[in-house]
């Protein structure tokens, strides 16, 4: 195979790695530009897709996993919306009744299904404890 035909591939995996950012793509790109200069140094057809799997498998089970360490020093967790009302004060629309678990609360303004341990009339405030699917878990304040 003609050694440009492997930096387009190359190319084309280092461009796809930047939509992704998980460096699979890149190992591959590195191993197509290995296969890429096998074929430039004139080496048959087995010789190139042995390097390509040598060094792409070697790529990505050896730089992948201190790529993936090292990126993930700089990200930090950012809740979602629905873990952002643990731990915040809710009042209680309905009647909260942990037998039927049915009732309601209302959290920064918007309205959830709430279950409790304990029996909690309308109007009470609360503390949100947990969030399990769609339903929040409450405890009188």
């Amino acid at each position: 195979m003609s050694y440009y035909i492997y930096f387009i591939l190359a190319v084309c995996c280092f461009v796809g790695e930047l939509f992704t950012m998980e460096f699979s793509l890149s190992c591959l790109g590195v191993g197509a530009l290995a296969a890429g200069l096998m074929s430039w140094l004139g080496f048959g057809i087995w010789w190139q897709v042995g390097v390509f799997a040598v060094i792409s498998v070697s790529c990505w089970l050896g730089i992948r996993p201190l790529l993936l360490k090292h990126l993930d020093k700089f990200t930090k967790h950012v809740n979602t919306p629905a873990e952002d009302v643990i731990g915040k004060e809710a009042v209680a629309e309905t009647n909260i009744d942990p037998v039927n678990q049915t009732g309601r609360v209302k959290v920064l303004g918007e309205s959830w299904k709430a279950t409790a341990k304990e029996a909690i009339p309308a109007g009470t405030k609360c503390i949100v404890e947990n969030l399990d699917g769609v339903t929040l878990t409450v405890r009188k304040k």
